[in-house]
């Protein structure tokens, strides 16, 4: 019914090898980046305080205690926005990571099971009509075992990118963790007590706090995707 023994190498030379890289890129890459931060910070808290130190000022007005805050307060800036950009890098991977897959997906619809003259019509190319024509064919991919994590990905994805919504509240119900700060932050003590909490911000490191491990969870179910869909391929 479908070519399986096309699929099954492309899956792998283009679309797997693709989210692989994309999941070292972030972990060997870019987060590295970022280990230095702290000692950034520390380093520009000393030279902020000796900057201020050799300024002259008024003793009535200023104290030595009052320069050590302040070059306290542009050390902790630093490292408090470094942070927050290093968790929004880790929180946009999961657009990245769901919507790369997303579009394999449909670039097999398009390529294997639309004829030609659907593709013109933009209502053919969702993730739904794929579902159905497969389904006449005996193949629910719903069924494979990476799919409940996948589409909890979606849903993770859309709060990265729209904030709160009825995403986001699902997101709250399964994985009422990602919200807590101390999820991606083990020095950060846990919430005592049990909110809803307000996403604004998702995309500045702020309200959603996904770790490296969350990522590497949800990269893996994309790239085993593949497999198992090479798999009911080649059985229907």
């Amino acid at each position: 019914m479908y070519n399986a023994l096309f699929w099954r190498p492309y899956f792998q030379r283009v679309f797997k090898s693709h989210l692989e890289r994309t999941l070292q890129v972030l972990e060997q890459r870019l987060l590295p980046t970022f280990d230095g931060i702290e000692a950034e910070a520390t380093a520009l808290e000393e030279k902020t305080y000796s900057d201020l130190v050799a300024m002259p000022f008024d003793p009535d007005f200023v104290d030595e205690s009052m320069v050590a805050e302040w070059a306290f307060d542009a050390g902790y800036a630093h490292y408090s926005g470094m942070e927050a950009v290093r968790q929004s890098l880790v929180n946009s991977f999961a657009p990245m990571l769901y919507h790369t897959w997303e579009q394999q997906l449909l670039a097999f619809h398009r390529k294997e099971v639309l004829h030609p003259r659907e593709e013109h019509d933009r209502e053919n190319l969702k993730l739904s009509v794929l579902r159905k024509r497969l389904a006449t064919n005996g193949i629910d991919v719903t069924q494979l075992s990476t799919w409940t994590l996948i589409d909890q990905l979606r849903l993770v994805a859309n709060t990265v990118k729209h904030a709160d919504g009825d995403s986001a509240d699902a997101v709250k119900r399964q994985r009422p963790e990602f919200f807590e700060p101390h999820h991606a932050n083990e020095a950060l003590s846990r919430t005592p007590f049990s909110y809803a909490p307000r996403v604004y911000r998702p995309m500045s490191g702020e309200d959603l706090y996904l770790t490296i491990l969350d990522i590497q969870a949800y990269g893996r179910a994309t790239i085993d995707f593949w497999d198992q869909f090479a798999n009911a391929l080649e059985q229907a």
